[in-house]
């Protein structure tokens, strides 16, 4: 291992090659906007020595001075998603995952600055009062599955609560049961780009209250967390495809939704999925000149 200041000529080998280690300096970031700070903030940044923008995203370290399982479970979490960021960073249809540092108590995670977010762009064409392309959106479906069948051996949860699937629930219900016992496979990633699809088709969270309100994602108090557990577990697929897609999309591609929301026991898995006529109709079909279009 060799300690540099000095950054190699290509930008993949400045971040892919072991090597080259870069002391963390405070310094070295320059702040530039916020990103998201819903749950965890995300900031953007220019990292100087490589003059290049990157997101990153900030997590206070869990201390557990009273030995407590709490503790333990958020730090757990915490090397867990760490973990999964270093094995997703090896797919192109996944964010490059940059580097780690530490500073005053939290976890920085360097990960590679999007152009756009999905949640950005379904606003934009949503405030338009327009449909979301069935194009762009099949086009986005097959490279989070791509991405799903690269990453398949997943076996404990990250991510956003509006987007676990109901077995996630039903397993913590058991008090025995903490979140580092619960394991599980693709299928869950699945319920979670059903979700997202039908989200990215309607413009807001799939999901609505017992007065038939749409949950808004922003609002992260117990209320709506509990609002949308609910609605997760209770989840009527054939209702909310309805709402989502109404008859403006293809069958084909609302059928491959309706797979991706089935119960556990009914939903497909990767290998199922690329055997849809949806994918099959899609996959190597898109070229670089309808990514430029779209």
């Amino acid at each position: 291992m060799v300690e540099t200041n000095i950054p190699p000529s290509n930008l993949d080998d400045k971040l892919n090659e072991l090597q080259f280690i870069y002391k963390y300096n405070p310094k070295d970031f320059e702040f530039v906007d916020i990103i998201e700070s819903s749950r965890h903030i995300v900031k953007e940044f220019l990292y100087k020595p490589l003059k290049i923008k990157m997101a990153v995203k900030t997590i206070r370290i869990p201390i557990n001075r009273y030995e407590n399982n709490e503790s333990d479970e958020k730090l757990t979490r915490l090397k867990r998603e760490i973990s999964s960021f270093r094995q997703l960073s090896h797919h192109p249809n996944i964010v490059n995952f940059y580097g780690l540092c530490f500073n005053d108590g939290e976890a920085m995670i360097c990960m590679e600055l999007m152009d756009m977010s999905l949640y950005d762009l379904y606003l934009v064409v949503h405030d338009k009062k327009e449909i979301f392309p069935e194009a762009i959106l099949s086009y986005i479906a097959i490279q989070v599955l791509e991405a799903l069948g690269f990453y398949s051996l997943a076996s404990t949860f990250v991510g956003t609560i509006a987007y676990w699937p109901p077995e996630r629930f039903e397993t913590l219900k058991d008090q025995q049961n903490t979140e580092a016992d619960f394991h599980y496979d693709v299928r869950s990633d699945i319920w979670s780009l059903g979700i997202t699809l039908a989200e990215t088709a309607l413009g807001s969270l799939p999901f609505v209250d017992e007065h038939n309100q749409p949950i808004s994602r922003e609002n992260n108090g117990n209320e709506n967390i509990v609002t949308i557990q609910h609605c997760i577990m209770h989840t009527d697929t054939d209702k909310l495809i309805k709402r989502c897609f109404g008859e403006t999309y293809s069958e084909n591609f609302v059928n491959f939704v309706k797979m991706c929301l089935e119960k556990l026991e009914n939903r497909p898995k990767y290998n199922e999925l690329v055997k849809t006529e949806f994918y099959k109709k899609f996959i190597g079909k898109i070229t670089h000149e309808d990514r430029k279009n779209f």
